[in-house]
């Protein structure tokens, strides 16, 4: 949850990426295959058996101490891989932009935070 509210957003054609920093730690990285857009389990565990090699192809360019999660578009599945490789490295391109931007509640973010509201502070 807390990159749905603390986290800042990449968009691609292929996924989008929600990425924030962490205090202290290395990188870690997780995936987001929706029932919605990949009906089939199957679909599901292809997109993101796809992205983990892509992923570890790209291991040497990630920078240390971030939270990423890559949200997974219908296309990922499909997509030829060096289009996918090109995309994801486009994307890992854009942290330190994004990281200067002001966070940006997504839409799971704020349902939470309606659901959730955080205490005052005394």
């Amino acid at each position: 949850m807390k990159l749905a509210v603390q986290g800042r957003p990449v968009f691609g054609p292929f996924a989008t990426l929600r990425v924030r920093k962490l205090a202290k730690g290395e990188t870690r990285i997780a995936f987001i295959t929706s029932t919605k857009v990949f009906k089939k389990s199957v679909d599901r565990n292809r997109a993101k058996r796809r992205m983990r090699a892509v992923l570890r192809v790209l291991l040497p360019e990630i920078p240390e101490g971030l939270h990423l999660l890559f949200i997974l578009k219908p296309e990922t599945r499909d997509v030829k891989y060096d289009l996918l490789v090109d995309e994801v490295r486009r994307l890992l391109s854009k942290i330190p932009e994004a990281l200067t931007k002001p966070a940006k509640i997504s839409t799971r973010g704020s349902k939470f935070l309606k659901k959730y509201p955080t205490p005052k502070k005394i």
